[in-house]
């Protein structure tokens, strides 16, 4: 896990957007409780904008989970075997998850163009804001799955 410390700018950047992203969530969602209690009535504006900020919040935390290699792991099976079939399933687990990857970022790109000309309903913005979020998600967890699966271990390799 890297060092606290020394967090990389654009993690640092990442955290600040989930930290704006969630406090701006507890705002409006907050704001319309409040105003849902008081007064009977509530910003559809807020619930759609929780909405948006909360498939960010989630496809950024995402890649910042695997970044730091914390996702949920089921490893009963690789802990009882050894090393050589340990980096082949490895493989074959980072060969699997950027084939799944790569259809999520298609998938993912094909709503991108196809919200690009239709709108939410209250705010207005394009549709492919949201489904960009999932766009970043994957692309990111795709260079990252390259990182540690090729870069990381020739590095290791090389003393470089």
């Amino acid at each position: 896990m890297p060092n606290p410390e020394h967090k990389p700018l654009i993690r640092k950047a990442a955290e600040a957007f989930m930290a704006a992203t969630l406090a701006l969530m507890v705002i409006a969602v907050f704001s319309n409780v409040v105003l849902r209690y008081a007064f009977g009535t509530g910003l559809v504006i807020y619930e759609e904008l929780s909405r948006l900020l909360f498939v960010w919040l989630v496809c950024m935390g995402t890649v910042v989970t695997a970044h730091e290699n914390r996702h949920l792991s089921f490893t009963l099976l690789v802990d009882r075997v050894g090393p050589r079939s340990r980096a082949i399933m490895g493989a074959l687990a980072s060969l699997l998850s950027a084939i799944v990857l790569g259809m999520v970022i298609k998938g993912a790109w094909d709503q991108v163009i196809a919200g690009l000309h239709s709108h939410s309903p209250v705010i207005g913005y394009p549709l492919s804001v949201a489904a960009a979020a999932t766009l970043f998600m994957a692309a990111a967890m795709e260079v990252l799955i390259f990182k540690q699966a090729i870069l990381d271990p020739l590095r290791a390799h090389t003393g470089k």
